[in-house]
This record gives C-alpha cells, sequence and structure tokens, in this order.
C-alpha cells in the first residue's frame, strides 16, 4: 500500500513539475513575444547640393527677322539656383545694374526656376547658353540659331519695325516652386521683359496685393523679399508684371519647411 501511495506521489510530483516548467516556459514566451524592438526614428535625409536642367532650349531653333523669340529654361538646384545667359559665350545682362537686387540662396532652399531670354534681334549661327548655378554646381544648356543674313538697310528696317510693335512685358526669371526653412529670409524673384514702361505688383497667398507689409517687400528688379518665413506662408504667390499693351502673370508655390534638428 505504502508502496503504491509512494509511487502515486511520485507521478503527482512529476506531472506539477512539468506543469509548472511548462507554465514559466509559456510565460516566458509570452514576454517574448511582448517586447517590442526599439523602434528607431528614421533621420530626415539631406538633399545634397545640386543643379539640373530640366528642360533645355532647343539646340536648334529658326529666327525670323522682326519677330521675337523667347527661349526657355527650366532649372532644379539646392539651394535655390541663379541662371544666367550667354550670347557667343558673352553674359547677356536683362536689367539695369542698379536694380541687381540679389540677395544670396538660402543654404535650405530647394527649388524649381524657369528664366526665359527674349531674343529680338540675331545673326546666323549665334549661340546662346543657359547657365545654371546653385551653389558650387554648375549645367549648361546652348541653343543655335538659324536665320537668313540681311543686308544693313534691311535690318535697319526690321528693327525700326520690331520697336514699333506693341508688345505686352515678359516674365523672364521665377520659381515654380521654393521649399525654405521657416525663420529664414526669402527671395522670389520676377524680372522683366519690356519694350515700354511697364510695373511690377505681387499678390500674397491670400490673394491680398502686397503693400505696407512689414514682412514683405518688392525690389526696384521686382523680386519679392519675405522677413521672416512662416509657416502661414505656405501657398501661391503671384507676380503680375504690366505695360500699355497688356500683362503677363506667373505663380510660385511657397513651402515653408521645419528646420532639421542637427
Amino acid at each position: 500500500m505504502m508502496t503504491s501511495l509512494s509511487l502515486l506521489a511520485a507521478v503527482l510530483v512529476s506531472l506539477l513539475c512539468t506543469f509548472a516548467n511548462a507554465h514559466v516556459a509559456d510565460s516566458r514566451k509570452a514576454l517574448d513575444n511582448n517586447i517590442q524592438p526599439n523602434v528607431v526614428t528614421p533621420k530626415r535625409r539631406h538633399l545634397r547640393d545640386m543643379v539640373r536642367i530640366r528642360n533645355a532650349p532647343p539646340e536648334t531653333v529658326q529666327f525670323e527677322p522682326g519677330t521675337r523669340l523667347v527661349l526657355e529654361c527650366e532649372v532644379l538646384g539646392k539651394p535655390a539656383p541663379t541662371v544666367q545667359w550667354l550670347k557667343n559665350g558673352e553674359p547677356i545682362v536683362d536689367y539695369e545694374v542698379e536694380s541687381n537686387d540679389i540677395l544670396p540662396a538660402d543654404p535650405s532652399s530647394f527649388a524649381q526656376m524657369v528664366s526665359k531670354l527674349v531674343v529680338t534681334s540675331s545673326s546666323n549661327g549665334d549661340v546662346y547658353t543657359c547657365v545654371a548655378t546653385s551653389a558650387l554646381n554648375q549645367k549648361t544648356a546652348s541653343t543655335t540659331i538659324l536665320t537668313v543674313e540681311e543686308s544693313e538697310e534691311e535690318n535697319l528696317l526690321t528693327l525700326q519695325k520690331l520697336f514699333r510693335m506693341p508688345s505686352k512685358p515678359v516674365i523672364t526669371s521665377y520659381y515654380t516652386n521654393i521649399f525654405q526653412n521657416i525663420g529664414s529670409d526669402v527671395v522670389l524673384p520676377c524680372r522683366v521683359d519690356s519694350t515700354s514702361k511697364s510695373q511690377v505688383f505681387w499678390q500674397d497667398n491670400n490673394d491680398e496685393l502686397v503693400f505696407d507689409n512689414s514682412r514683405m517687400r518688392v525690389l526696384p528688379s521686382g523680386d519679392l523679399v519675405i522677413t521672416p518665413l512662416l509657416w502661414a506662408d505656405m501657398g501661391n504667390f503671384t507676380c503680375i508684371a504690366k505695360n500699355m499693351y497688356g500683362k503677363d502673370t506667373m505663380t510660385t508655390f511657397m513651402y515653408p519647411l521645419r528646420p532639421s534638428k542637427v
């Protein structure tokens, strides 16, 4: 009898130990399943300085004397790019030096820019080059003019006819989109080509005329300066150029960025 009881007790102890071990193993497994790995917040990616010509002027283009030809160059860059045009390797200045209030691009800026060159007179074989620059990076794209040569007298008559031709202004330099850190100073370009006296106006992201604003001012060059940039400035800013023959408009989308933590 005692032997039977001893055997039964041994079996019960064995079962209890097995149950206990299984319970501990299950508890550890449940604990392991409940432990989540450390979640590492991905760091904000920093875009390297770069410049790229997205849409270049054509390699060759026909030019008819007595008309106006507009060459266009679309550029992407960080920081915000600038564009200079060359004619046969020499710089073309399309605005007065006195109004050249150019402020350096903020290092945080990233922008898509459109630059246009209005050609009113050119010879066969002239080469026009779009030079896009951002920080230390530079890209170029060139186009060659194909035209019929005229005599000096014919050229003179063509020019006289051209300058008598009424024409509305052309906005030749602007951003389509720009991203820049909140708190920085941003410059939105709006350069104009006009054969007659023109005026430049800006509308803010609420479609209100920029006038007597403590944070926004229009430079003599036509550019708009916003200082400092706020989150509330997100949206479309519109530049309007007018003369007695018509107007031209363009829109820049402004996206303020939260400055990244170093």
